[in-house]
């Protein structure tokens, strides 16, 4: 488990479960658990297409990462690099 913080702000942005080792890549919807805003995008039926989804934005402003569907099928947010850190969970995070 990690947080996705703003490189600009310094702000938590998501709390997601990383699979594997390597850089993050992508945010799919099913792997995050919070905040509740983005976590319930994976439950809206709306959202079928990368066009239904929102980009994802930090609260100041910076573009973080941008709709897309994966080749499996599994919508994500695609991350840009350098607009984000990756963070590990640590209780005092909480």
């Amino acid at each position: 488990m990690i947080y996705v913080v703003c490189a600009k702000c310094k702000e938590k942005v998501l709390y997601y479960q990383k699979d594997g080792i390597g850089w993050l890549k992508r945010c799919y919807l099913n792997r995050i658990f919070a905040p509740a805003n983005l976590e319930k995008l994976q439950y809206d039926k709306n959202i079928k297409t990368p066009n239904d989804l929102p980009n994802l934005i930090c609260s100041c402003g910076n573009l973080i990462g941008t709709s897309m569907i994966h080749k499996d099928k599994r919508l994500a947010f695609r991350l840009e690099k350098g607009s984000f850190k990756r963070k590990s969970y640590k209780k005092k995070y909480l």
